[in-house]
């Protein structure tokens, strides 16, 4: 439990009052009023290198091309690791056609291989980002497979599911035999509770898990759970279309998240994960 000498040693002071706030699954989540402002505050214990490192990283690197909370500061004190943002209010209006446009702006900003310069996360597990120039190459060995063996470890895995993996696995190489991928950078976590909406109905990204990939992972993870409206999809393509095939391939990247899922949450995501397999 923090404790008020906890939070006297945040860089925001004075903190006139402290307010809990829905965080999800994963980190504390507060509201701190300090005169005139408001900041939202994430905690989470510790981890090497600090748990929110990379996730600020991601917002700096997505509010190169759109809107994200400005970060404030990032650090650790007394075993736990913090995360202070600006405090965006979240508006009923939602404009789901700039939010289409915004991410094509994300998607556009490009590197020369696939990766990122650091590992992060994804939720709580880890994600690896070592840099591979071929997108079949990362997907499989950087994505998947060590997902997979987390699951081999908390017995979420077997037979059935290795031989559908190993099927699918030829798929996806013989597939980008062919076809060419920019890598683009990506949110990494794009889910409708990833997404918020201030004023006049802005789109805001936050909780990014930020890498340089196949685009198609993103608009994946948005179809995944639900959410995000006919209107993005209209303007995200009309301003950057995807390659023929694109909706054939969506289980093969919701299948990463379905496993992290499974990984995360249990075997309730067993048969979702098996639908994916099948490609």
């Amino acid at each position: 439990m923090l404790t008020d000498d906890w939070f006297q040693s945040l860089p925001i002071q004075p903190i006139n009052r402290i307010t809990a706030v829905p965080g999800g699954d994963i980190n504390e989540a507060f509201a701190l009023d300090s005169r005139d402002s408001r900041y939202f505050l994430k905690v989470h214990q510790h981890t090497e290198g600090n748990f929110f490192t990379q996730e600020a990283r991601g917002l700096k690197w997505i509010g190169k091309a759109a809107r994200t909370p400005r970060v404030i500061a990032v650090g650790e004190i007394g075993g736990k690791d913090y995360l202070i943002l600006q405090w965006i209010a979240r508006s009923s209006r939602r404009n789901d056609r700039k939010l289409g446009q915004a991410l094509a702006r994300v998607h556009r900003i490009t590197a020369s291989a696939f990766g990122f310069d650091a590992n992060n996360f994804a939720g709580q597990l880890p994600q690896y980002n070592e840099w591979e120039t071929d997108w079949a190459a990362f997907y499989l060995r950087w994505r998947l497979t060590p997902q997979i063996e987390i699951a081999k470890k908390r017995g979420r895995w077997n037979l059935r599911r290795e031989k559908k993996f190993e099927r699918l696995s030829e798929l996806i190489k013989e597939t980008y035999r062919d076809l060419e991928v920019t890598p683009s950078l990506l949110h990494g976590d794009l889910w409708s509770g990833n997404v918020m909406f201030a004023d006049e109905g802005e789109p805001v990204l936050i909780d990014p898990s930020i890498f340089f990939g196949n685009r198609e992972m993103d608009i994946a993870m948005s179809r995944l759970f639900g959410g995000f409206r006919p209107d993005f999809y209209q303007a995200y393509l009309s301003d950057y279309p995807l390659d023929p095939g694109w909706q054939e391939r969506m289980p093969w990247y919701q299948l990463y998240y379905l496993l992290c899922h499974l990984n995360m949450f249990g075997e309730g995501y067993g048969a979702a994960v098996e639908r994916a397999l099948e490609g």
